[in-house]
């Protein structure tokens, strides 16, 4: 998403549901994708650390793991070669830069929060043992 002046919001959708959102904060330093992207799918263990605190383990016995994507479909700008976003992705006439899309609406902010509270276990913004000073996009990307 976009504000019309360069500053970009990307969201994340599974089913027309927020899961995840990053903003572009790079006024404050943080760094903002500026080159194609892509989606991965990746199974990894951190029930040491990134589960309840490391209180909840990985169930082994229940492997094989496996994952299905079905009707995936990803929105996004026209590819550039060089380092540089690709101006074009600001257009207007991409669906995501109308100003509907800024910002998440109301049922979308809560659709998010009950994704957070479901199925987040980790989130390295409230992690005082490896960040002790909390990262700075933490406090902006809290909606």
């Amino acid at each position: 998403m976009g504000d019309g002046h360069g500053q970009v919001t990307s969201v994340f959708y599974v089913d027309n549901i927020p899961i995840r959102v990053f903003k572009n904060n790079t006024k404050i330093g943080v760094m903002y994708p500026k080159q194609a992207m892509q989606i991965e799918g990746s199974l990894w263990d951190g029930s040491d650390w990134a589960t309840d605190g490391g209180q909840t383990k990985v169930n082994w016995s229940a492997a094989p793991f496996h994952a299905h994507f079905q009707d995936f479909n990803v929105d996004a700008g026209p590819l550039k070669t060089s380092n540089n976003i690709n101006e074009n992705c600001y257009a207007s006439d991409y669906w995501w830069n109308q100003k509907k899309y800024w910002t998440l609406d109301h049922n979308q902010q809560k659709e998010y929060e009950k994704v957070r509270a479901k199925y987040m276990n980790y989130d390295y913004c409230d992690d005082r043992e490896r960040h002790p000073t909390t990262p700075p996009e933490c406090a902006s990307n809290r909606i």
